[in-house]
């Protein structure tokens, strides 16, 4: 397995990817001293080996993945696709990311060519108000990330803002991964809120176990988005969390589904 040459630096050269043969690409990502491969960054890259493979009039519009392992953010990561099927209006590619050791990532993933159609929304974005009116959240990873901060409800919810700071082209595909970058940020601690020990990451072994995206209307990740975060509670030590996502008109472009582990330290 070769290495990657080119430093990552940002988003736009962490989704480099290096093709190695016709249907796999190197990838690799930034040590941030966390020592595990930040999860937004194997499901990104994951999709966009994916994207690939595909014709440039496909747009993403679901993938659903399964974290196997911890990946290692110090090595490189080889990413495997299958061409699972070649439609004319819906295209899959199953996507298997490889460390040494065996799996880290398992991701199948949908991409539809644009039709015309009917367009209606039934929910409404959150009432979070100005993206730079909300706390700023500090992260090492090529985000920003900002936490509205509203009396505590009754039930386990939460909303943010997040995007890329970078100014990214105007590739439908690259927003679409930039976006599954960003998917992974908030998911497992609101999954959290509803166990009995709460946010109390020293108490509890966590971690997530899959991750799935719908892509519903066109959107940019390097613009505010407004995530509206629910927790749906913890059964058989996992819980289970759900984000819709707004844009800053308010338009529903994506809704995310994860499920977490929450094991108590004995």
């Amino acid at each position: 397995m070769s290495v990657l040459l080119h430093p990552v630096t940002d988003l736009v050269s962490l989704l480099e990817l290096e093709r190695v043969k016709p249907d796999a690409f190197l990838g690799a990502g930034p040590e941030l001293g966390w020592g595990r491969i930040y999860g937004g960054q194997v499901v990104a890259q994951a999709l966009r080996a994916a994207g690939h493979t595909v014709d440039t009039d496909h747009r993403p519009h679901s993938l659903h993945a399964y974290f196997v392992r911890a990946g290692d953010e110090r090595r490189p990561v080889l990413f495997e696709v299958e061409r699972v099927r070649d439609g004319r209006s819906f295209t899959t590619r199953q996507v298997v990311a490889y460390q040494e050791g065996g799996a880290i990532l398992n991701l199948i993933a949908s991409f539809h060519a644009p039709e015309d159609g009917d367009d209606v929304q039934s929910v409404r974005a959150p009432d979070a108000g100005r993206p730079e009116d909300a706390v700023l959240s500090p992260s090492d990873a090529f985000f920003e990330h900002r936490v509205v901060v509203r009396a505590r409800e009754p039930r386990a919810h939460g909303v943010s803002w997040l995007r890329v700071p970078e100014s990214l082209p105007d590739d439908p595909m690259l927003q679409a991964c930039a976006f599954a970058y960003l998917s992974d940020e908030d998911l497992l601690g609101i999954a959290m809120l509803p166990h009995p020990l709460g946010g109390d990451w020293e108490n509890l072994m966590t971690a997530s176990l899959d991750h799935a995206i719908w892509f519903h209307r066109p959107l940019r990740a390097d613009s505010w988005l407004c995530f509206d975060l629910d927790g749906h509670g913890v059964a058989d030590v996992r819980g289970l969390a759900l984000a819709r996502v707004f844009d800053s008109e308010g338009a529903h472009v994506a809704t995310i589904a994860q499920e977490g582990l929450m094991r108590r330290r004995h």
